[in-house]
């Protein structure tokens, strides 16, 4: 296993801990081209997905999915043996993430099942958490916590991705929606884990490590912007299917 030299730019590590706005209004050339390219065409996803029955299995598909990982994810860091009070909150957390899997799994039922869709996207998902997994081991050694570390790095970066998506996705579909109760609840949790997620950071790295936080933060996010493009094709292919075969993703 290679092993990342810990460096970064410790002006920027407090900085680091902030949600990224997905459309990175802030940005300039490329990344804000590519960062508006992204949000308009998975709103123009989820238009598409809402407009049948099968778009709107496979959305709720993809968010119990998302779910599950994030469990896997929790339980992996249970694993690690954290210090007593982080364990108390990986506990509370995964319990909030279980019911957010009953939620989605109802939702699921209500609309005709949880088979998986023949409309479902590439793992896209899969292959990003596994790079994220992979960036954790390689920056372990940066920290005094070890691996805890850049494994609770990327659950924030998970969970950061995970409001900004229900953020859009209420905007998108508004407030009249009979679905838009149940993703504005759980993005509200969502947020509420962002900023858990930083505070606990905080308490687990050491000031001389801000700086190492901050470049793992960096090539996380990296990561996640390499697969913005795709997923968000993917997604608007998935739509446009699914509002021509209306019942192709049914069983």
């Amino acid at each position: 296993m290679s092993v990342t030299p810990c460096s970064g730019p410790a002006s920027a590590a407090h900085d680091s801990l902030a949600n990224p706005a997905f459309t990175r209004s802030e940005a300039r050339g490329f990344t804000a081209l590519q960062a508006r390219l992204v949000d308009r065409i998975k709103r123009a996803a989820i238009r598409h997905l809402h407009a049948s029955a099968s778009g709107e299995r496979l959305l709720l598909r993809m968010y119990l999915d998302a779910e599950e990982a994030s469990l896997g994810i929790l339980r992996e860091q249970l694993r690690q043996k954290p210090p007593g009070w982080l364990a108390r909150q990986i506990r509370q957390h995964l319990a909030e993430e279980q019911i957010h899997t009953t939620l989605f799994g109802a939702a699921l039922d209500a609309k005709g099942g949880r088979s998986r869709s023949a409309l479902t996207p590439p793992g896209l998902s899969r292959r990003k958490l596994a790079r994220w997994h992979q960036l954790a081991n390689q920056h372990a050694h940066c920290f005094a916590h070890g691996a805890l570390v850049p494994a609770y790095a990327t659950t924030m970066c998970a969970e950061q991705m995970a409001a900004r998506i229900l953020h859009r996705h209420c905007e998108t579909i508004g407030s009249a929606h009979a679905l838009h109760a149940l993703f504005a609840t759980i993005l509200a949790d969502e947020n509420r884990h962002v900023r858990l997620c930083a505070h606990t950071l905080q308490r687990l790295v050491a000031p001389h490590e801000m700086a190492s936080l901050a470049t793992l933060l960096a090539e996380v996010r990296k990561i996640e912007a390499a697969f913005g493009i795709s997923g968000a094709l993917a997604l608007y292919v998935a739509g446009l299917i699914g509002r021509a075969w209306p019942d192709g993703g049914a069983r």
